[in-house]
C-alpha cells in the first residue's frame, strides 16, 4: 500500500495516541499527533494534512463534547474542506449528529474497531471523495456507532 497522507491526530491520551500511530503508521505517510488542541491552528499551516482526527474532550472532569466542538469550528475557520473525524468515549446520538451537523466528516466512539477507523480516515482523507467527504449522507451509511433509523431520527434537529 502506498503511503502518501498526512493524518494529525488530537487527543489528551497519550496512551490512545501511541496506539493510534503504531496502528496508522502503515496507511499514512505523516503522523502528527497533540496532546493539546491549543497549538492545531499552527500545526494546520505546517503540517498540512489531509485528514484530523479529534478528541471531543481535553479537560478532566468534562465530558460534553464542546471542546471538541468548539476546536471543530476553528478548524473550519483555517481550512473549510479539511475532514475531520470526531472521536470519543462519551458518545450518544445526539453529540455525533450535532458533531456532523456543525461539519465534522465523522465520528467514532472509543473504544474503536480498528479496522473501521483505518478505513473511515482512509476514506475522508483520499481525494476522490473530494466535495462528498462532508455530505451527511453518506455518513448516514457509515456512521459507526449509530443505526441509520436513529439517525434519520434526528436528522431533522
Amino acid at each position: 500500500m502506498k503511503k502518501q497522507k498526512n493524518i494529525l491526530i488530537v487527543d489528551d491520551n497519550k496512551g490512545v495516541l501511541t496506539a493510534l500511530q503504531l496502528l496508522l503508521k502503515p496507511h499514512f505517510n505523516e503522523i502528527t499527533t497533540l496532546s493539546s488542541p491549543v497549538s492545531l491552528p499552527s500545526r494546520l499551516r505546517e503540517n498540512k494534512p489531509h485528514v484530523v482526527l479529534l478528541d471531543m474532550n481535553f479537560t478532566s472532569g468534562i465530558n460534553t463534547g464542546n471542546e471538541g466542538l468548539y476546536w471543530l469550528h476553528e478548524i473550519r475557520k483555517l481550512a473549510p474542506e479539511l475532514p475531520v473525524i470526531l472521536f470519543t468515549a462519551y458518545a450518544d446520538i445526539d453529540l455525533a449528529v450535532r458533531g456532523i451537523k456543525e461539519g465534522a466528516t465523522d465520528f467514532i466512539v472509543k473504544p474503536w474497531d480498528n479496522q473501521r477507523l483505518i478505513d473511515t480516515l482512509l476514506h475522508a482523507a483520499s481525494p476522490q471523495t473530494g466535495k462528498n467527504r462532508r455530505d451527511p449522507c453518506l455518513c448516514r451509511k457509515r456512521c459507526i456507532g449509530a443505526r441509520a433509523a436513529l439517525w434519520n431520527r434526528y436528522a431533522h434537529l
